[in-house]
């Protein structure tokens, strides 16, 4: 063989050699690039065409890729891996750019629920009745909510005029809207909460009869506020349960009966408690 054809054998097999010596990129929508890989870094992959392997630097994601075959044979295998350098870098804030868990997006907005055991007490009765209250989630995170409940309550009060025996019963309505801010917010199983609530009450005393034979009958309004302390329950994404214990002062006292009329104008210790039963959507 002459050494023209030897040199050109050489040739032609290096040529061939470095055709297949070269890294190959196998991106995850299908596309292969051949390469050869400069650096591989927590979020980009660096190469250079193999093409043009004194030209210039190119980048990817490394999220785009699914592998890397050298050309030693060895693999880079980048399947189903995440990006978590974020992550890796500062904890989550719990207020800003807060993203719900699969769990918290269940929690809808809305509570009715119903109390089967209201226990009420101002400066006019205290009694035992039952209660309807309404709350909606003012934010995307449940930490402030409007809460309106609406509760009836009854009590008996037994007076004396003289010789004449008198029992009374006292029917009483209590309106009192207000906020409610939860500190950890509202997507959880078991959360606390406190709010502030105006009161406005309404109620009749009973009929009862003076010494003279002649029949009564009484009303009496209160206007005053109430600070509520809650306890929220979720065991599912739809059942409710609450505790509720409600602190408060009435202000201004309207009494009337057929006799005359007055206002009362003192503070009055008030006290709510409440076991709810709800639905949430």
């Amino acid at each position: 063989m002459s050494l023209k054809k030897v040199l050109l054998t050489l040739v032609c097999l290096v040529a061939f050699i470095s055709s297949y010596a070269q890294d190959k990129i196998y991106k995850k929508n299908g596309d292969v690039i051949e390469a050869k890989v400069i650096s591989v870094n927590l979020k980009n992959i660096s190469y250079k065409r193999a093409d043009n392997i004194n030209g210039p630097e190119y980048t990817i994601y490394k999220k785009d890729v699914d592998k890397i075959v050298y050309e030693n044979g060895s693999k880079d295998e980048f399947e189903d891996e995440e990006d978590n350098t974020d992550r890796r870098r500062m904890p989550p804030s719990p207020f800003k750019n807060h993203k719900p868990s699969a769990n918290e997006a269940k929690y809808g907005k809305n509570i009715i629920a119903l109390a089967p055991l209201q226990l009420t007490g101002d400066n006019v009765q205290s009694g035992v009745g039952i209660s309807l209250s309404y709350e909606r989630m003012l934010d995307k995170n449940g930490i402030i909510s409007f809460y309106m409940p609406v509760i009836a309550s009854f009590s008996n009060s037994d007076t004396y005029y003289g010789n004449t025996y008198n029992n009374n019963t006292y029917t009483s309505w209590y309106f009192m809207p207000g906020i409610k801010f939860y500190p950890t917010g509202s997507h959880g199983i078991i959360r606390y909460a406190v709010g502030p609530s105006f009161v406005i009450a309404a109620g009749n005393t009973g009929q009862y009869v003076d010494p003279y034979g002649n029949t009564s009958s009484g009303s009496y309004s209160i206007f005053g506020f109430m600070v509520n302390n809650s306890m929220n329950i979720c065991p599912t994404p739809h059942l409710y349960l609450g505790l509720e214990l409600g602190l408060g002062v009435s202000y201004v006292t309207n009494r009337n009966n057929s006799y005359n009329s007055n206002v009362g104008v003192d503070a009055n210790p008030m006290v709510q408690f409440a076991f709810k039963i709800g639905y949430r959507f």
